[in-house]
């Protein structure tokens, strides 16, 4: 984890390695005891034959090393990765006690869960996980202000609950869209073969192993009623497509605007394989795939009286169609909204998710076949795009904090850590997200290490 303070014009910087059961077992044995999703644990020398073996079949290994993301219930910060284990930390000096973690498998049955939580304006919590109790089904989750990590079940509550299409094989997901009314989840085509995954264990495979990729099939979009947790009865499908983070989501003129960045296929988790990483291919060449940033509009007001095999979508602003099939289904045709495309994207949260919008913010790379080299910001409205890249420098997701008297949506700064290879150090880079100029940058010292990092969080 990283930290980065401001005071006065002065900025402190501090890392530490989340304190979390992975990590505590990891460094007193000096190996991987608990599976990651591309590693494989190894026995817990403490733990019984009976023990070791029901632990092939129960999810009592499951990982805390939440290495991705940090949201918020209430006041207090977790970090998070995709299991059903978040922990608190303290912001002021990064620690974690065994007290703080919260484990939503043994409170609500899903032994998965976004690494992307959503803040409703009502101050709640939610997020969505994979839960196998009485079928496959995905769960959504509402958490209380004062939900704490002992006892979540006190406070947080199941709303709704999705049923999977295939009971043996999950979809996978990273982030889910949240409109003022409603949840948007994206059941796409990339599933976890839950066979497999039960046998890992036994097998010694890694998690990734068990994801497979259909591009055949299509990609289903589900429309949750935040209120009631029903599961409207629309059904919504597009062609087979792999995307880990949704951009925003937002209801216009009874429809429902779905953005996201996409991939062709699942290519992108295995670039990520520390052997291509260090190695590249065959050849000794890397090449990284570029995400598209698509749009998709869901027309809400669909019943027998529509029309099938014409265009629902209404929006002047978008390309997006919908069209009613003869089964039943409307098909969803996207629009690419970006001239560039772009990842991790971030936008002015506080003041735009869940509405329309107008900015969003991520990275990509300056020449196709880059690892993310680049900052970009896009305007939707015209899918022009602006960018901040410098050689041999890698920032991390760009976060936008707005300025105190803000009056237009990218009124405020974007920080990001930057990695320079070539000098093996790194810095805070803060652009003025209006006009994409520098506005400082804070060195950090060339002997304290400053991994690259994904997601982060400001708080003020």
């Amino acid at each position: 984890m990283h930290r980065f303070t401001f005071d006065n014009g002065k900025v402190t910087y501090q890392n530490r390695f989340l304190r979390s059961d992975a990590y505590r077992r990891a460094m007193k044995y000096n190996r991987i005891i608990m599976t990651e999703f591309g590693t494989v644990g190894m026995p817990d020398p403490c733990k019984s034959i009976l023990e070791r073996f029901a632990s092939h079949f129960l999810p009592l290994n499951i990982t805390d090393n939440n290495l991705i993301n940090f949201f918020k219930i209430g006041e207090d910060l977790y970090t998070t990765s995709e299991t059903s284990c978040p922990r608190r930390i303290n912001p002021k000096d990064l620690t974690s006690e065994n007290s703080d973690k919260m484990d939503l498998f043994w409170a609500f049955g899903t032994m998965t869960a976004t690494a992307h939580a959503q803040v409703d304006d009502d101050g709640y919590t939610y997020n969505i996980g994979t839960s196998y109790v009485c079928g496959t089904k995905y769960t959504i989750i509402r958490f209380d202000p004062e939900t704490k990590p002992g006892n979540p079940r006190k406070s947080a509550k199941i709303i709704g609950n999705i049923p999977a299409r295939y009971m043996t094989r999950p979809s996978y997901f990273h982030s889910f869209g949240m409109t003022k009314n409603y949840f948007v989840f994206l059941e796409q085509t990339l599933y976890i073969n839950v066979m497999k995954l039960a046998g890992s264990a036994m097998t010694k495979t890694a998690v990734c192993s068990c994801l497979e990729y259909e591009p055949n099939e299509k990609s289903l979009f589900h429309v949750v009623n935040k209120r009631t947790g029903d599961v409207l009865p629309i059904k919504f499908a597009s062609g087979a497509l792999f995307g880990m983070h949704i951009v925003n989501s937002y209801e216009d003129e009874g429809h429902i605007v779905f953005d996201i960045c996409c991939y062709h296929n699942d290519e992108l988790i295995k670039k990520f394989y520390l052997d291509y990483l260090r190695h590249g291919d065959q050849e000794g060449k890397r090449s990284f795939p570029r995400p598209v940033v698509k749009r998709f509009v869901l027309p809400l007001d669909v019943d027998k009286r529509t029309p099938k095999g014409v265009n629902l979508v209404s929006l002047e602003y978008s390309k997006a169609t919908a069209v009613l099939q003869d089964d039943g289904t409307v098909f969803l045709q996207d629009e690419v909204i970006s001239d560039v495309g772009f990842d991790m994207p971030q936008i002015n949260y506080d003041r735009v998710n869940g509405k329309r919008y107008r900015y969003a913010y991520g990275n990509t790379s300056n020449n196709p076949g880059e690892f993310m080299n680049t900052i970009v910001k896009a305007d939707i409205h015209t899918k022009k795009t602006v960018r901040w890249t410098e050689p041999d420098c890698f920032p991390s997701e760009p976060v936008f904090v707005e300025a105190p008297d803000a009056v237009d949506e990218d009124d405020g700064v974007l920080m990001s850590n930057v990695i320079n290879a070539k000098t093996g150090c790194a810095f805070l880079l803060v652009l003025d997200a209006k006009t994409f100029t520098e506005v400082a940058r804070a060195e950090i010292p060339g002997d304290v290490g400053c991994p690259l990092t994904f997601h982060g969080h400001y708080l003020r």
